[in-house]
C-alpha cells in the first residue's frame, strides 16, 4: 500500500495594467481568468430523511485495546461505525495457533471486542463489524502453506473456530455485526471468490453463526470493489442455499450513488427484500484528501447506504490514528488534520437532509434543524478538482435572523483549525444569500454553519 502522493498547488498570478501594477489575483487551481464561478444551491425548505452520519466510521482506527485516541479526538466526529478483527497482531490468530484457540487467537478476539465495546456503548452509539477472517488469521501475513477453510470440502475446523468465536462474542454481551471474510480473493483468500471452496466456507459460516448468535447481522461478501458481475452469481448461490447476508457489503465504490442503485437492482431482480447495503472500506490511498473526502461523504449521504467506514493504508492496524485522519508530531502527540476537520464538520450536520444541486465539481451535503434554528453544509470536489464556486442558500426565512459562517478546510496535516473565510448576518425575513467559495488548493473543502 503506497503512501498518498504529494499534493501540488497551482497559483496563477496576473499583472494588471501596462505601466502601473494594480493587483495580483490568486485564482483557483486551473481556473482560467475569464471563467465564471460554478454554482451550488442548497434549499433548506426542501428536506428529506433524517441525517444518518453514514461514513463517519473507521477500519482499525483505534488502538489495540480500543482506548485510543481519546474522546477529545473521537467524540467530536460522532462515529457511526467501525470494523476490525485484530489484524497483524502477533500470533497470527486461529491459523497461526495451529488452527486452534491459542494466544494468537485470544489476542485478536480480545482486541476486536475491546474496540467494539468502545464504539457501540455510551457515549458512542455506532455499529461494529467484527472481521471474522482477521480473527481467523487471513490478514496477508499468514504462512504460505496456510490451509483455508473447507479445503477439499472439509469444513470441520472452520466450524470449530466459528463456534469458539461465537461463544466469546456471546460472553462479551456485545452486539456486533459479523463480517465473514474480507476481500475473498488474492492474498486474503487464495482459493478465490465464487468458487466451491468459498461457498463451502460462506454457507458454513452463515449456518453456524445464525445458530449461535441469532439476530446478529451477517455481512458479506465484502468484495474489494463493486462488481455487479461478481455479486450477481454470489446472490444466486446464497438465495438457493438460504445464506443471503443481512448486509450486502463491498468496498471502494467510485461513486456510492451509482453502485447503491445497482446493488438494489440486483436484489430486486432476485426478489430479495430486507437486505441492507454496506461499504465498510472507502477511499483509496491517493483519495485521502480533505476535498475528496468531503465530496465522498456527500455522495454516501445521497446514496442511502446506511453505514460505511474509512479504509486504512499506512498505519494498520493498531496505531489509533483513525486511519491517518490524525498524525503525530515530533513529541508523539496526536494532531488533527484537514481530514479530521472534514469529519468534524460532517458530524455537526443535524436534523434532516436539505436538497442540494450543483453544476460544477463541488458536491454538497446539507442539513437543517428548524427547531434549533440551525443548518450546515459540507462541500468538496473529487480528485483535486475544487474550483471557484458561488454557494446560494435558500429557505433561510424559516429560521429567522441567522449568522452564516464559511470556513475553508485546507488539506494539510497537521491542521489546528479551519480558516474562517466570512461571517454574514442575515436579517429575519431574508430567504436567500449567495456566498463566494474560493479554494486556494484543489483539495480544499468548505463548511458552512447557519446559527440563529
Amino acid at each position: 500500500m503506497s503512501p498518498t502522493p504529494a499534493r501540488t498547488r497551482h497559483h496563477l498570478l496576473r499583472a494588471l495594467g501596462a505601466v502601473t501594477l494594480l493587483t495580483a489575483c490568486a485564482l483557483g487551481p486551473g481556473s482560467p481568468a475569464s471563467a465564471a464561478p460554478h454554482s451550488v444551491t442548497v434549499d433548506l425548505a426542501a428536506t428529506s430523511g433524517p441525517v444518518t452520519g453514514v461514513g463517519s466510521g473507521f477500519l482499525y482506527g483505534l488502538t489495540e485495546d480500543g482506548s485510543g485516541p481519546g474522546d477529545d479526538l473521537l467524540a467530536p466526529l460522532e462515529p457511526t461505525s467501525g470494523r476490525g478483527g485484530g489484524a497483524r497482531l502477533d500470533g497470527g490468530g486461529w491459523a497461526g495457533d495451529g488452527y486452534t484457540a491459542g494466544p494468537g487467537y485470544q489476542r485478536r478476539i480480545t482486541s476486536a471486542l475491546a474496540q467494539a465495546r468502545r464504539l457501540t456503548t455510551a457515549p458512542h452509539h455506532g455499529t461494529y463489524d467484527l472481521l471474522v477472517s482477521d480473527v481467523w488469521g487471513a490478514d496477508t501475513t499468514q504462512a504460505p502453506d496456510t490451509v483455508y477453510p473447507c479445503a477439499g470440502g472439509d469444513c470441520g475446523n472452520w466450524e470449530s473456530f466459528l463456534r469458539r468465536l461465537a461463544r466469546d462474542v456471546r460472553t462479551s454481551g456485545l452486539d456486533v455485526r459479523l463480517d465473514v471474510w474480507n476481500e475473498p480473493a488474492g492474498a486474503f483468500f487464495p482459493p478465490g471468490f465464487n468458487t466451491e471452496q468459498y461457498y463451502g466456507m460462506w454457507d458454513t459460516a452463515v449456518r453456524v453463526l445464525r445458530e449461535e448468535l441469532p439476530g446478529m447481522p451477517l455481512v458479506g461478501p465484502s468484495l474489494w470493489d463493486y462488481s455487479a458481475g461478481n455479486l450477481g452469481p454470489f446472490l444466486d448461490h446464497a438465495k438457493a442455499a438460504g445464506t443471503v447476508p443481512g448486509i450486502l457489503n463491498w468496498h471502494f465504490s467510485q461513486d456510492p450513488v451509482a453502485d447503491a442503485a445497482s446493488a438494489r437492482g440486483l436484489l430486486a431482480a432476485r426478489g430479495l427484500d430486507g437486505v441492507a447495503l454496506g461499504m465498510n472500506e472507502y477511499l483509496h490511498a491517493d483519495e485521502q484528501h480533505a476535498g475528496h473526502q468531503a465530496w465522498y461523504l456527500a455522495r454516501l449521504a445521497a446514496s442511502g447506504i446506511p453505514s460505511a467506514s474509512h479504509a486504512i493504508w499506512d498505519d494498520c492496524c493498531a496505531a489509533g490514528t483513525l486511519d491517518g485522519v490524525l498524525v503525530r508530531d515530533g513529541s508523539g502527540a496526536l494532531r488533527r488534520t484537514g481530514q479530521w476537520w472534514v469529519y468534524e464538520a460532517y458530524a455537526k450536520l443535524d436534523g434532516v437532509y436539505a436538497r442540494t444541486a450543483a453544476d460544477g465539481p463541488f458536491d454538497a451535503v446539507a442539513a437543517v434543524d428548524a427547531g434549533a434554528r440551525s443548518a450546515g453544509v459540507l462541500l468538496g470536489a473529487p480528485s483535486g478538482g475544487a474550483a471557484d464556486t458561488d454557494l446560494t442558500l435558500r429557505g433561510l426565512a424559516r429560521l429567522g435572523g441567522v449568522t452564516v459562517t464559511v470556513r475553508r478546510i485546507p488539506d494539510t496535516a497537521p491542521l489546528d483549525a479551519p480558516v474562517t473565510v466570512s461571517t454574514t448576518d442575515v436579517p429575519a425575513g431574508t430567504d436567500s444569500v449567495t456566498l463566494p467559495l474560493r479554494p486556494e488548493s484543489g483539495q480544499d473543502a468548505f463548511s458552512v454553519s447557519v446559527t440563529g
